[in-house]
């Protein structure tokens, strides 16, 4: 496990802080039906990593200088350890319509150079982010007591691996075809696959609609199929994982 201490002023702290998750995180890549470019997709919504990374050095109880900021990266988990419980009359349940700042002038600092979201938007838009990801995580969890608050954001990792397709036998042998030969037809298809014209166009119509293949041609037999220059390997997720933190 890596270990990783960042010092500085507050600012340079949540730069180097969020810039070090986004790195030690994974990043999926898809291919789009009816799109030639890929579509990226994190494992975690990327503006709750840094919104709470800046809530935890705002709202944190400095009196106690023996505590630290502590984030923790999982396989499956990221954990936002602050010390200090959540300010008064702030609960887990209504902390999206109650607001209060424990340090009201870091908090006015951080607000005017853009650190952070209007007193009590940031959580909104945490959950909105999560909502409007392509995967749907599953929300924030808060656990908080009079000394701490433990937040941890859930990974979709996995739940990438679910939706993602794999390519079937005959159009991976079609791809290795259409890797030695410019093109391939309908008719071509069914002969190194021994298949059926009616499992041909759906393979064909498939492969298109997923970003792997182009259609050219005009109807009947003038029609044939070449290689998305953009498709690099498999459809499922290319993920690029460093050391954990």
């Amino acid at each position: 496990m890596d270990y990783k201490e960042f010092f500085g002023n507050l600012f340079h702290q949540i730069d180097e802080c969020d810039k070090y998750i986004k790195e030690h995180t994974a990043i999926m890549s898809r291919l789009l039906p009816h799109k030639v470019e890929r579509e990226d997709i994190p494992e975690y919504c990327w503006f709750s990593i840094r919104e709470l990374i800046t809530n935890a050095v705002c709202h944190r109880d400095y009196e106690d200088q023996r505590s630290k900021v502590i984030v923790k990266i999982f396989s499956d988990r990221i954990e936002f350890y602050n010390p200090g419980g959540l300010p008064k009359g702030i609960t887990p349940e209504n902390i999206l319509i109650r607001q209060y700042s424990r340090n009201s002038i870091i908090a006015n600092v951080l607000a005017k150079l853009k650190y952070i979201e209007e007193l009590g938007e940031g959580w909104n838009k945490i959950i909105d982010e999560h909502k409007n990801h392509p995967l749907k995580p599953k929300l924030p969890k808060i656990i908080s007591d009079r000394y701490s608050v433990l937040v941890i954001l859930h990974s979709v990792e996995e739940k990438f691996e679910k939706t993602t397709k794999e390519l079937n036998e005959r159009q991976k042998r079609a791809i290795g075809y259409l890797r030695r030969n410019e093109r391939i037809t309908n008719k071509e298809y069914q002969e190194i696959n021994e298949a059926t014209k009616k499992t041909a166009t759906r393979d064909l119509q498939e492969m298109v609609g997923l970003g792997i293949l182009i259609k050219s041609g005009r109807t009947g037999r003038g029609v044939y199929y070449v290689l998305n220059p953009t498709y690099k390997g498999d459809i499922r997720g290319q993920k690029y994982r460093p050391c954990g933190l």
